[in-house]
């Protein structure tokens, strides 16, 4: 199956002068197109070597990486020209003799040691344990073990740039980057705004060894503006001030739907999301005890209500503890639209065979509008087979610190994303969330658990057969639930004739909005 995820594309632009060596070329020169972006966040800054968080949405224009993989899951080299490894621990990279950024430097082994040292030190890429120069243009990595999602983490938040060019930067490449990217920077204002537009002196010219997103870029310039609140982004659409919204917010989608106010100009394209809201029982108190009443608690949850409730139905009831439509890097075969069936009679029979005694239960969710809407639907369905539920709504430093304490609450709904399930169920686990040192609040110590996850994450262990024995085993011991995975919509003026923004890179898990598809 053709995988599909979502980005979290943001905004940006004003004026960062480059090097004299850019030739970015203007829609108008090119015959291409130039899209005017609305996006709800924007970047703080986009240097190569801050948290890779600080440079979304636009991580995918900024800066390119040594290898990628496409959406069949195969990896391809971008930077690299070959790489091999014997344990899936060290590896041997050779990259092309002709690798050039913008501003003409020759990138070489060193600079790519440079960045990957850097990547571990500067950005918290901690699936990098050591790098080394082994000629002009190789060189070896070393990662940290042999996890299954280790070296694509690795690659994923380790961007490639010139040593010269990032010791010459007054701010580190914060506000102008000197990169290999097909896409310059030419504007930038930090958590405002941005502008990319095409590099006319690309480096790889040899199309039958380009990226996907250089060979099928199809907008020469791209203005994103950060409009976060949701009335102002179908107000900015209506006004012209932008061409597309990535992304808009669910309150405002219906205008551009079918019978809405606004379908008739505009032309709203729904993407499935990996991102899901899972409900989280701890791993103290009494529902983190007892299994029965953590299956009570999972059948008297309507998904359908959620859905509709909370999200005016644009979300889709989850088939699995993973991202829909073949988002997730594995979908185990117990996948189905059974999973954890809303069934009150059911739910009442595990309740009669459970512990419980009246005690009240707390709902910790993060102080945000889907969530507290979700915890008001779930405190009056578990209400309904006689249960009582506080709700605990707090800001998410606060919530952060609760959470991680499995004494300070008993079911908790958090926003994740789905993409990488044997990651993301790591975290159910204790001694593969931190143990002592660190395990979130909801992490259980189970030894039968850590030994099928931690064959999961092995390389030769992540299987769709050993995804399944996990999955199994989890559902079985209601470890916990998926209760919605999000849709997400990008509106685009409908003269554009814009019919799909292309997947390109599940590594990054985003849509490349320069890429679009146009009649």
């Amino acid at each position: 199956m053709k995988k599909r995820t979502v980005s979290k594309v943001l905004a940006l632009g004003l004026v960062a002068s480059m090097a004299a060596t850019v030739v970015p070329v203007s829609a108008e020169e090119a015959g291409g197109k130039e899209l005017k972006v609305g996006a709800a966040t924007a970047p703080q800054n986009i240097s190569p070597f801050t948290h890779f968080s600080n440079r979304q949405p636009v991580t995918q224009y900024l800066y390119e990486t040594l290898v990628d993989k496409d959406t069949d899951g195969n990896y391809y080299g971008i930077i690299a020209k070959d790489w091999s490894t014997e344990d899936n621990v060290t590896y041997s990279f050779e990259i092309y003799d002709y690798v050039t950024d913008t501003a003409g430097n020759n990138i070489t082994a060193e600079d790519c040691v440079f960045s990957l040292e850097h990547a571990r030190d500067e950005a918290a890429n901690t699936w990098i344990a050591s790098a080394e120069v082994t000629g002009d243009y190789t060189f070896n990595l070393t990662l940290v073990d042999d996890g299954a999602s280790t070296f694509p983490t690795a690659m994923n938040r380790a961007p490639i740039v010139s040593k010269k060019a990032y010791e010459e930067s007054s701010d580190q490449m914060a506000t102008v980057p000197v990169s290999t990217s097909p896409y310059v920077v030419t504007d930038f204002v930090p958590n405002v705004s941005i502008t990319l537009e095409k590099n006319t002196n690309y480096w790889q010219t040899d199309e039958s060894l380009q990226s996907p997103l250089c060979k099928q870029m199809t907008v020469d310039k791209l203005s994103y503006t950060k409009i976060s609140e949701a009335a102002q982004q179908t107000i900015a659409l209506e006004t012209g001030a932008i061409d597309v919204f990535e992304g808009i917010s669910n309150t405002e989608v219906a205008n551009f739907l079918e019978g809405g106010r606004d379908a008739d100009n505009f032309t709203a394209l729904g993407f499935a999301s990996p991102i899901s809201y899972i409900f989280y029982y701890a791993n103290q108190g009494i529902c983190g005890e007892d299994q029965n009443l953590r299956l009570a608690i999972a059948h008297a949850i309507d998904k359908n209500v959620i859905v509709q409730g909370a999200f005016n139905g644009l979300a889709d009831v989850p088939t699995f503890n993973g991202a829909p439509d073949g988002l997730s890097d594995l979908t185990p075969t117990d996948a189905s639209d059974d999973y954890f069936a809303y069934d009150p009679e059911l739910a009442a029979d595990y309740l009669s065979k459970s512990n419980y005694n009246g005690e009240q239960l707390r709902l910790l969710v993060p102080n945000e509008d889907n969530h507290n809407r979700i915890a008001a639907i779930v405190q009056g369905q578990l209400m309904a087979i006689g249960l009582d539920v506080a709700i605990t709504s707090y800001d998410n430093a606060m919530f952060q610190s609760s959470f991680g304490d499995g004494s300070a609450w008993d079911i908790a709904i958090c926003q994740m994303g789905m993409a990488d399930v044997g990651f993301v169920w790591n975290f159910l686990c204790w001694d593969l969330s931190g143990g002592d040192n660190g395990a979130a609040g909801m992490a259980v110590k189970d030894e039968k658990l850590k030994e099928l996850l931690t064959t999961l994450n092995t390389v030769d262990g992540h299987t769709v057969e050993n995804a399944t024995l996990a999955s199994d085993y989890i559902n079985e011991m209601c470890y916990g639930q998926n209760l919605a995975s999000v849709k997400q919509y990008w509106v685009f003026r409908k003269d554009l004739g814009a019919t799909d923004v292309p997947y390109l890179s599940p590594m990054y898990q985003v849509f490349y909005t320069g890429c679009t598809v146009f009649e």
